[in-house]
């Protein structure tokens, strides 16, 4: 179970078929009450980054750090890493759907800095048109509580928020996929251009209070690094890189 639960969550979420995103979500909802058990626990400031690369195969890596690859992200033809300057970088060479899960337990966060970057945007992805793939996208799960998937065959899941960057979306608006209107939001943080790097600072607690009607925020309990450039044009090929996220009061 563990981490397979989370991947299918994502996907679902999102807007894939109803077979898949019924399978995906019921693997997802099984993990994460098992990453929020395993992690130890947290204080704010809470950093995630890439330093200390020695070299070689950067998933072994990466896995050492406790991440683990689910679903295209283990494809390394499709999906090509590379550490250089303490910065993640992730490359899509065609149609990808994947995820890199973390494990983090992280309370009292209100806020979260990313350090991050586009190499090179998917094309003719729109949210308005429900072509919702994203070079990276971070999802931020709060909690164990499971609220409604919005579909019958979907299981419940607990509150998630993804953060993007983005060309042609709404800066700060929480769209919605298909799914899961009850408990997860997309939101674009900016629109860099190609290989700029950008600090993105999003307030955790006020969105999720905002978002979800809630008088308080759960604990962070995990991450992912969504890479889905399945419904993509120009082959699904696209890139990004991040370099630091952190968790603060």
């Amino acid at each position: 179970m563990g981490k397979s639960m989370l991947r299918h969550r994502l996907s679902a979420a999102r807007s894939v078929g109803p077979l898949l995103s019924s399978a995906i979500a019921i693997a997802l909802i099984s993990c994460l009450p098992a990453l929020v058990s395993r992690a130890a626990a947290v204080k704010p400031d809470v950093v995630l980054d890439f330093t200390g690369y020695p070299g070689g195969s950067v998933e072994d890596w990466l896995r050492a750090r406790r991440f683990t690859f689910e679903k295209g992200a283990k494809n390394r033809r499709l999906l090509q890493l590379s550490v250089a300057d303490d910065t993640l970088t992730l490359e899509t060479k065609g149609p990808l759907s994947g995820f890199i899960l973390n494990e983090v337990d992280v309370e009292q966060a209100a806020k979260i800095r990313i350090t991050w970057g586009i190499t090179q945007y998917p094309a003719d992805v729109s949210y308005h048109n429900m072509v919702n793939n994203e070079a990276l996208m971070l999802y931020v799960f709060f909690g164990r509580e499971k609220v409604s998937s919005g579909h019958m065959l979907i299981p419940n899941s607990p509150y998630f928020i993804g953060l993007f960057l983005c060309q042609d979306e709404q800066v700060d608006f929480p769209y919605k996929g298909r799914y899961f209107h009850a408990g997860g939001r997309f939101v674009c943080l900016g629109k860099p251009k190609p290989n700029e790097t950008v600090v993105s600072e999003f307030g955790l607690d006020s969105a999720f209070r905002k978002y979800f009607g809630k008088d308080r925020t759960p604990a962070v309990s995990g991450i992912g690094f969504g890479i889905d450039t399945s419904k993509a044009g120009k082959g699904g090929v696209a890139g990004a890189f991040i370099k630091r996220i952190e968790f603060a009061e």
